[in-house]
């Protein structure tokens, strides 16, 4: 069973939840650990900037690093000279998988399951979204729902790497490398519904309140 703290149930100026269905306690807030998410999120980085840099280099060699760095030799220095527009073209299209895509795929999966899904933009947060506003989801279907963009993109980028052309090849790593790192939080929500009972529901209210309906039958 999670343990939560104390300071997450429900306060002064937090919208309400809906009442527990049958067999379920009182239910208590889920939040984000922001300082979990920002040290998780450099390990995760590093990985996977390694792990499919190195597969692109032994696939692709060198050459395909050519059209994005232009050296010039001068008399005993060498200069290396990064291409924006050929970097900045793949990095605009991986953030657009990343963001767009990630979130269709989310909400995807939350349709087959039956939920009503609301996308858009929370232009505080910088981000598109994919949310069951007003709905109670099981903590077994949360696992694919969290997984599947991580899982889908990963599986359709990863051959990518291998196409003989470069401004593809470096744009499916980018990709890679941005969904796998932006996926940090999808991973702490699967890990913190793993230590939750089975049965568990949550339920969000808006984007920043969602609640943990845990079985009352639980054994301890």
């Amino acid at each position: 069973m999670v343990e939560m703290d104390p300071t997450n149930r429900i306060g002064q100026g937090t919208p309400s939840p809906p009442e527990p269905p049958d067999g379920y306690g009182e239910p208590r807030l889920f939040e984000y650990s922001t300082p979990v998410l920002l040290i998780a999120s450099i390990p995760l980085f590093l990985l996977a900037a390694y792990g499919f840099g190195w597969l692109l280099w032994q696939i692709q060699g060198p050459e395909v690093f050519a059209a994005l760095f232009g050296v010039t030799e001068t008399g005993d220095s060498t200069v290396i000279v990064l291409d924006l527009i050929d970097v900045g073209l793949p990095l605009v299209a991986a953030l657009f998988v990343t963001v767009v895509v990630h979130e269709l795929i989310h909400g995807t999966v939350m349709r087959y399951y039956g939920q009503d899904v609301t996308y858009g933009v929370h232009p505080a947060m910088g981000s598109f979204y994919a949310a069951a506003f007003g709905q109670f989801q099981r903590r077994e279907q949360l696992f694919p729902i969290g997984l599947a963009p991580l899982v889908s993109i990963t599986v359709v980028a990863t051959p990518l790497l291998a196409v003989p052309v470069p401004v593809i090849a470096v744009t499916a790593y980018l990709v890679l490398l941005v969904n796998t790192t932006g996926a940090v939080g999808d991973l702490y929500v699967v890990w913190r519904l793993q230590r939750m009972p089975e049965g568990t529901l949550l339920y969000d209210v808006d984007l920043r309140h969602m609640y943990v309906f845990e079985p009352l039958d639980v054994e301890e």
